[in-house]
Order: structure tokens, then sequence, then C-alpha cells
């Protein structure tokens, strides 16, 4: 009998697949009440344009890799009718690897300032700093600029979810991590909590953010805002309050077993 599992592959991203990474960005946090709003009106042309021009590494001289790591951009493709067809990217992961530990100089001066530039018109760059900058400022202060591979972007189509696509690309973070002996760090979104902690990773912090109390909006029926996520940690999330969770996977002992 044929195999029904379905068939992924784990690539680095061409700059071809620009405009499937793009789609699949704003798709993926489409109904994330925090993408919400930060593009109160939806995402702009100029935003998806910013996006796409800014997910790709850039080059970098010894210098600026030692302080801001190496990006490294993945795509995960789907081959319904197996690996002999055509495939489709379905997911994407932007990872940044520090191979070395920065100076306490180098990642204090690790300051998230949102612009226009960067996130296009129509974007509500406060709402961006209260929550992505809050999300990088604890991060760094977390980390301390200890050597890791960090977890900046995961996504995936929302009508290709359940196929194993972000799965493949966590195991491809982690894999990699442990060959370098390296731990893994990430922000995860509420919905993204599970699938880490089946991972190995472990929670550090929590960035609750007041979303009923600061903009007024109140969760939707059905919405999931975090509520059973790090509450060992952090306790219970209380009502209007959207939680996002700082984890770390340590890294992987020398001599363990694969």
């Amino acid at each position: 009998m044929a195999s029904t599992k379905p068939f992924i592959r784990v690539r680095k991203a061409e700059l071809a697949d620009t405009d499937a990474i793009v789609r699949i960005h704003y798709e993926a946090f489409d109904d994330d009440v925090m993408n919400q709003l930060m593009h109160p009106g939806g995402a702009t042309e100029a935003s998806r344009k910013r996006f796409g021009e800014r997910v790709f590494p850039r080059p970098q001289s010894d210098e600026e890799l030692a302080k801001n790591g190496e990006t490294i951009l993945n795509v995960a493709e789907y081959f319904p009718e197996g690996p002999d067809g055509p495939g489709e990217v379905i997911a994407f992961s932007k990872w940044v690897l520090h191979r070395n530990p920065r100076t306490e100089e180098q990642w204090k001066s690790e300051d998230y300032v949102p612009t226009v530039e960067n996130f296009g018109e129509g974007a509500d760059l406060s709402v961006i700093n209260a929550f992505i900058g809050e999300l990088n400022r604890k991060q760094r202060d977390h980390a301390k600029g200890e050597a890791a591979l960090f977890l900046g972007i995961l996504a995936c189509s929302p009508d290709r979810q359940r196929l194993g696509a972000g799965s493949a690309l966590v195991k491809w973070g982690t894999d990699l991590a442990d060959s370098l002996r390296l731990p893994t760090r990430l922000e995860s979104s509420p919905v993204g909590y599970a699938v880490y902690r089946k991972f190995g990773f472990e929670d550090v912090d929590v960035l609750d953010m007041k979303v009923k109390e600061t903009w007024g909006v109140t969760k939707e029926e059905g919405r999931y805002w975090g509520e059973n996520n790090a509450v060992a940690l952090a306790g219970p999330v209380p009502e209007g309050v959207m939680r996002s969770v700082i984890m770390r996977r340590p890294a992987k002992r020398r001599g363990s077993a694969a």
C-alpha cells in the first residue's frame, strides 16, 4: 500500500519564493489580534513590499555578522503527489545564528526602533514597538548575547496546516543547533506554544499584552490568546490579555545520543 504521509521538503529560500513567503506571512497572521492592531487597515501593498525586501538576508561585513548574526531563510515545500511531483511552498522560517557569544556592548546596543521605512505606510508603529519591540527587548535581556540559534519567524499557510511543514522547519533548526551544541531561542505566539514544547523548548518569560485595557479589543469566541501557556511560570492569563512566551531549548550536551 502506498504511503499517505505528506511529503515535505525543507530547503533554503530563493528570491523566486518571495511572493509565496509574503503571502504566507500575512495569511498566517491575518486573524492574530496583534497583527490586526499593527496593521489596522489591513496589510497595505507598501507593508507587503517592505516585508518582502527585508525578509531575505543582506550581505554583511565580518563585524556586522559578529554583531547581528547570520540570517538563514528556509521554506517548506509540500508535494501532494509524492517527491517526484510538483511542489508548493506552504511555510517558511527565518533564523538568526550567532556562532559565538557577543560582547555586552554588542548585545546591549540592540535597540528595536520600528520605522515606516521598514513596515510601510499604514502600519501603527506604536503598537509594533509595544509588541514586537518589547518581545525583542525581553529576549535580548534574557539571552545576554549568548551564542545561540534564534527563530525569528515561523509561518504556515492556513489552508496547508497539519501537514507537518511547521514541525519540519523547527526540526531543521533544532538539528542545526544540536550539531553546533548551541541553545535555540524563540518567542512563541499563543498557537505555536504546544509545537515548541514538543521540541523541548522551555518557558523563560512571558509578555502579557493588555489588549482589552489598552486598545479596547475583546477576545472573539473561538480565538486563543494563550490562556494555557506558561501557567507554571507566570500563572493564569488574565482576562483580556494575550500571552506570548519567550522560550529556550538548551544546548545538546556533548556526548549525548542523537
